[in-house]
């Protein structure tokens, strides 16, 4: 009987010990997922549509601008430097068109 009490024991060690592997296993090589830097994700930078820069030309770097968007009308922008020269940010957003989610599905 003590020795079938052991044995229980050892198996269920045994089996709690690799879960735990199984739980913390990397994926071999570099494919193993970096944590994303401070402030930024994993989706691709939009580049600003060719009237945000149209809108800042002439001006400097944190002028302030009226924009015109499809959805919104004029908001407030502000110009910020890019590689590509300055344009017009705006200082809140327009929300996305309807049926799209302003942040994608989870990953599984």
């Amino acid at each position: 009987m003590k020795t079938l009490l052991t044995l229980t024991r050892a198996s269920i060690l045994m089996a709690a010990l690799g879960a735990n592997l199984f739980a913390n296993a990397q994926p071999p090589g570099g494919d193993q997922k970096k944590p994303p830097e401070a402030g930024k994700d994993d989706r691709p930078r939009r580049e600003p549509p060719p009237q945000a820069y149209e809108d800042c030309k002439g001006k400097k770097e944190g002028a302030v601008v009226q924009i015109t968007t499809p959805r919104e009308g004029k908001i407030s922008a502000t110009c910020t430097t890019s590689p590509k020269g300055l344009f017009a940010r705006p200082e809140h957003p327009p929300n996305p068109p309807e049926g799209k989610a302003k942040n994608p599905p989870p990953k599984k």
